[in-house]
């Protein structure tokens, strides 16, 4: 591919407002999937959780075990450890978990309860609390704004390559170009006066012609309304 422009000086303004062309249905298809992008959800590896009724104390690092009410009492449906927990007032609390493991279909927004049992060898306590009820939200793993500008960018870039490659170094395109130039410079343009004499013939006429279709439209509607077919 050769990277220099062909040809250049020749053709300027036909190539000039083709890539001006191009570059705006470029921009219109980065503008587009800039938009589309923000329907994609990033991974949440890490999830706030909102705790009441907090019995005991949470010792961050440690593993905790998420429980779900059945009809015949809690039923273990996955574990996570826990990155940060910070308390609140009246036995609540709010933790950060990740490495969090659900089994089959469970997930941790429809899950009620957090354990921790005593851990062997160490001094932490049991704990447990009541996972508040909407309260376990996802952190996501990144912004999708920057998903939004990898899209939109490559979009642009490869626009903008391909935008170069056909109207600066594609011999084939830019040979056309220039010949389109060249014949632009054939075509006789109307004068100004020529136009302005044009357009006041064709509203002339246009008036005209609406007069006429008025006319004719209003006798025979008189027409027909004497001889009884339409009623007035």
């Amino acid at each position: 591919m050769n990277v220099g422009i062909y040809k250049p000086g020749q053709g300027y303004w036909v190539r000039v407002l083709t890539a001006i062309f191009a570059g705006v249905l470029v921009l219109t298809g980065a503008t587009w999937a800039w938009a589309q992008a923000t329907r994609y959800r990033p991974p949440t590896p890490t999830w706030n959780v909102g705790l009441v009724a907090i019995e005991g104390s949470l010792t961050p690092g440690v593993q905790v075990d998420i429980y779900d009410i059945a009809d015949t009492g809690p039923v273990l449906v996955g574990t996570a450890v826990a990155d940060s927990y910070t308390t609140g007032e009246a036995r609540t609390g709010d933790v950060v978990l990740s490495s969090i493991q659900m089994q089959g279909d469970s997930a941790l927004v429809t899950a009620s309860r957090i354990v921790v049992e005593d851990i062997v060898g160490q001094d932490s306590e049991a704990f447990s609390a009541q996972i508040r009820r909407g309260s376990a939200i996802g952190i996501p793993a990144f912004e999708v704004i920057y998903v939004q500008a990898a899209i939109a960018g490559t979009i642009m870039l490869i626009g903008a390559v391909l935008v170069f490659y056909f109207v600066g170094t594609k011999r084939r395109t830019v040979d056309f170009l220039i010949a389109t130039d060249g014949e632009m410079k054939k075509v006789n343009w109307s004068t100004r006066k020529e136009v302005q004499g044009s357009t006041v013939v064709v509203v002339i006429a246009s008036m005209l012609l609406a007069m006429t279709i008025f006319v004719v439209d209003y006798g025979f509607g008189a027409f027909f309304k004497l001889i009884g077919v339409l009623q007035g």
